[in-house]
């Protein structure tokens, strides 16, 4: 039961970053601000779409929420060693996700010759948050699967 709960509020984090603001710059040269968004970099004066390369982020961010939910899915079925792949899967997936925001960051903040760039706390906090959240899944469905194994082999040796 401590797994689908896991599962369920990690996929719901994942679905919020996939629609929120990442990061701000602050241009050197004018002095314009910019936004990162999971999908586009936008000018906030004008809010006109400066770039819309990063729409990878959005796309990794919907497939780690899909994913979770696939597993929680499967936990009706207590298929328990797909489980446990599909969350290792996940766990990986938003790793990927961490990395790729770490690089348009970069890539942006070099790009733009930015006077500051603020990321935003929870851009980073909340895919580390559904790790955790993953990887306590992870453990719970482990849990679950030996103590069905531990039933089952207790029960043959009874007979």
């Amino acid at each position: 039961m401590a797994q689908r709960l896991y599962l369920l509020i990690s996929a719901i984090l994942m679905a919020i970053v996939s629609q929120s603001g990442l990061a701000n710059f602050i241009a050197l040269e004018d002095g314009i601000s910019y936004k990162l968004t999971c999908c586009k970099l936008i000018n906030s004066a004008t809010g006109e779409v400066v770039s819309r390369a990063p729409w990878a982020l959005m796309v990794l961010a919907i497939f780690v929420a899909l994913s979770l939910l696939f597993t929680l899915f499967l936990a009706f079925y207590q298929n328990y060693a797909l489980q446990k792949r599909m969350s290792i899967f996940s766990m990986l997936v938003t790793v990927g996700f961490l990395l790729t925001y770490a690089g348009f960051f970069f890539y942006y903040k070099s790009r733009l010759v930015v006077l500051s760039a603020d990321v935003t706390w929870w851009a980073v906090a909340v895919p580390i948050i559904v790790l955790i959240l993953s990887f306590m899944a992870f453990l719970a469905i482990s849990k679950k699967e030996a103590s069905v194994i531990f039933g089952a082999s207790s029960f043959r040796l009874r007979d």
